[in-house]
Formats: C-alpha cells, sequence, structure tokens
C-alpha cells in the first residue's frame, strides 16, 4: 500500500481544505503525556527519540521537552509541512517517513544511531501483510539499546461502540455513522503481541488495556474514548 499517498490526501483534506482536526487530535498532555507515565523510566534518556505517525507534530513538541533529541516523522509530506510551520525547539526535527519502507529506515538509522521509538495509533492501520515487514523495522531502529513503546486501536472496537459503549448513543445518529464509519476494519489484542514481537529477538516488558481519547464530545462534555492496547518492547 501507497501510505504517503493515502495519509497525505486525508491531512490535505482535513487540515487545509477543511480547517479540521482528525479525531484522533487531543491536547499532548492527555495522549502521549500519559503514555509517558509508562515508557519513560524504561527508555533509555540519551538516545534520540522517533515519533512514529507524528502527524501535526503536537506529541513530537512535548516529548522534545522530555529527551535530548526527537524526530517527528510522518508518511504524509502535508503532514510534515504542517509540523515544521509551528514553532519548536532546536532539538526537535520533523521528516517523511514511511514506517514500512526498510530502505528509509535503515538511512535514519545510519543518521541517528539507536533511537527509541514512540508510536500511537499507527500499527493498526498497517496492512497485516505488511507487519513483519514493519516490526523489522522497527528492530532495525531500535538496534540493540532502543526501546518501543505503542498504544493502538483494540479489535473489539466496532462491538464495543455496536454495544453499550457509555454514551455513546446519545450522540446524533448521523455523527454515529459517521464516527463507525471511520473506524479501522481491524485492531490488535494483547494475544497477538508475542507473535508480532517473537522471542528471542523481542522481549515484552510491559502490555494492557487501554483507551484512546478522541476530540469527539459526548453531550455531557466527556470525549468519546476508543478501546485499545499497548505494549512496551525490548530487544531481546
Amino acid at each position: 500500500m501507497e501510505y504517503g499517498q493515502y495519509w497525505d490526501a486525508f491531512y490535505r483534506k482535513t487540515y487545509v481544505q477543511g480547517a479540521r482536526k482528525a479525531l484522533w487530535d487531543v491536547p499532548a498532555a492527555l495522549s502521549v503525556g500519559r503514555d509517558l507515565e509508562i515508557f519513560k523510566s524504561a527508555f533509555l534518556p540519551g538516545l534520540p527519540l522517533l515519533d512514529i505517525g507524528c502527524g501535526t507534530g503536537e506529541q513530537a513538541r512535548f516529548l522534545a521537552a522530555h529527551y535530548p533529541k526527537v524526530v517527528g516523522a510522518d508518511a504524509s509530506p502535508t503532514a510534515v509541512a504542517l509540523a515544521s510551520a509551528e514553532p519548536a525547539s532546536g532539538n526537535l526535527e520533523f521528516r517523511v517517513l514511511d514506517i514500512a519502507d526498510p530502505e528509509a529506515c535503515a538511512e535514519l538509522h545510519r543518521l541517528y544511531g539507536d533511537m527509541n521509538l514512540y508510536m500511537r495509533g499507527v500499527l493498526h492501520q498497517v496492512d497485516a501483510a505488511e507487519h513483519p515487514q514493519a516490526v523489522s523495522n522497527f528492530s532495525l531502529l531500535m538496534g540493540r539499546s532502543g526501546r518501543l513503546y505503542f498504544i493502538e486501536v483494540a479489535d473489539n472496537i466496532r462491538s464495543y461502540f455496536a454495544g453499550a459503549a457509555h454514551g455513546f448513543h446519545e450522540l446524533p445518529k448521523a455523527v454515529q455513522e459517521v464516527f463507525v464509519s471511520n473506524l479501522p476494519p481491524h485492531g490488535l489484542n494483547l494475544e497477538q503481541l508475542p507473535r508480532l514481537f517473537p522471542a528471542p529477538e523481542f522481549q515484552i516488558l510491559a502490555s494492557g488495556e487501554s483507551h484512546l481519547l478522541t476530540n469527539l464530545m459526548l453531550p455531557r462534555g466527556e470525549a468519546v474514548r476508543i478501546p485499545a492496547v499497548y505494549g512496551l518492547v525490548g530487544k531481546g
């Protein structure tokens, strides 16, 4: 799949032409800020950090306050241009990168060496047939010292909202239909993680159930939450 073309069209239509935000675009303190509590003690603090699927850069700017070098990477040139247009600290840069491209990932590792990886809502958007290549690229970027934290949409997402998701059915029917139609067809579950990141090459240091906040608000003022799973992975 040509991820760059697909996501570039999305960011042009949503952010440039529509002047809107994606559903997952929430304040960094409520997204990566909460994830940081899980992975901060596990990431070697001196390594560069790669924010995979950085979008318009809010997460990467937050992370740049905690790590000496942060690279925000996205397959969409439009997203990277939007991220680069905002003020940033000197230890932060943005670049176009398709995480499924082994040559691009190898070049990034040549530039920066071993890296810690942060990935929020990306892997479930990669075709299942390309998961092994993506994981191989993660391994290359991590090297011997880096670690990976990811949080991804859970595979029960459609049944969750089709059933009794708290407050979701209070939204107008049209809003519900638009939301559900934009959900990914597949997600991850905790049982898949050892197959995605097999021993002895990888070691799953932590995993669990969580949620992804959205900027879609329920009538009572609460944000819609998407069921998710997270993992913290090191090299074996």
